[in-house]
């Protein structure tokens, strides 16, 4: 039975300049172990997967990259079925790759970097790739278990325009993008919402502040809203408040993608469940996997569009 041990400190003012320390025994739940994939394909990209398995939270852990590298999971074997064909997803690793190759697999997964002497091993097929319209379904062989989830690369959607705004009173040129969007008619979209900023040499990350959203209160129509940087908290460099905006000059590649229903619902409960304390009541993450899998199997259809920051009048 796992106990969390606090220490709490009573200044008792009315009796006296006393304190006294009291020990608590809390019985820790213990994790639920199952088997997490991470998947992913989008138009004009190979798919690509991580299987891992869950932890218990309070678990000590070494390094982020050990904590990483000690839940993968080896996979029996990896499939995507569609349209009739049946590709394997075989299992790829850091050290089979060229440099070139590593330095992009890296950015697709969203490191920077990776520790020397740890091999990071994933189930890819670098000769495959995402077509639009398409309705993709992974089924993983793990453990003796089948796993199987259905995604699909609906349609492209772009941004109708795009233009920068200076948002702080201070004259240090930092802001954030603004956007025009028309959300399709007589039908219900899902978007997600990344960013790379080329000047500042941050890769292609989820925006802060919610990257995915639905048309339930738009649909059919034509919006305004900003968009602050893309963010991997674990490459945040310590700038502050400065590390959310965007300084006038930026060369900006913003993504906007489409997604289905099962991925939106799954991204909206990943954001519910990480604003919460290990205190807090629990919030289920779902997941559009059957038989007890866990994590999102994500269709994206995406656009990209390249901006430069410039203030107009």
């Amino acid at each position: 039975m796992r106990k969390l041990t606090k220490t709490i400190l009573l200044l008792l003012t009315v009796i006296g300049f006393a304190s006294c320390e009291k020990v608590l025994d809390v019985d820790l739940p213990e994790g639920v172990n199952g088997i997490v994939f991470e998947g992913y394909i989008e138009n004009g990209q190979f798919p690509y997967v991580i299987i891992s398995r869950s932890s218990n939270y309070f678990d000590p852990i070494q390094t982020a990259a050990d904590a990483i590298i000690n839940s993968l999971v080896d996979a029996d074997s990896v499939f995507v079925e569609y349209d009739g064909n049946r590709v394997e997803l075989p299992q790829i690793c850091l050290s089979d790759l060229t440099p070139e190759q590593q330095e992009q697999a890296l950015e697709l997964l969203g490191f920077e970097s990776f520790p020397p002497g740890l091999d990071l091993c994933i189930n890819a097929n670098l000769g495959m790739v995402g077509e639009l319209g398409k309705t993709y379904t992974l089924r993983a062989y793990v453990e003796g278990q089948l796993y199987s989830a259905t995604t699909t690369i609906g349609s492209q959607i772009m941004f109708d325009s795009l233009w920068y705004k200076d948002e702080t009173p201070l004259g240090d040129s930092l802001g954030s993008i603004w956007v025009t969007l028309s959300d399709p008619p007589a039908t219900t979209e899902y978007y997600y919402v990344w960013t790379e900023n080329l000047t500042q040499n941050r890769g292609m990350f989820p925006i802060d502040g919610g990257p995915s959203f639905g048309d339930r209160l738009f649909e059919g129509e034509t919006i305004d809203f900003n968009i602050w940087q893309g963010s991997n908290l674990a490459n945040d460099n310590g700038d502050g408040e400065e590390y959310w905006w965007f300084r006038e000059g930026d060369t900006v590649v913003v993504k906007l993608g489409t997604i289905d229903r099962g991925v939106y619902d799954f991204w909206e409960s990943v954001d519910a469940a990480s604003n919460l304390n290990p205190f807090s009541s629990p919030t289920p993450v779902f997941s559009n996997f059957d038989n007890g899998g866990r994590g999102v199997w994500a269709g994206y259809a995406t656009t990209l569009d390249t901006f430069v920051c410039t203030l107009t009048q």
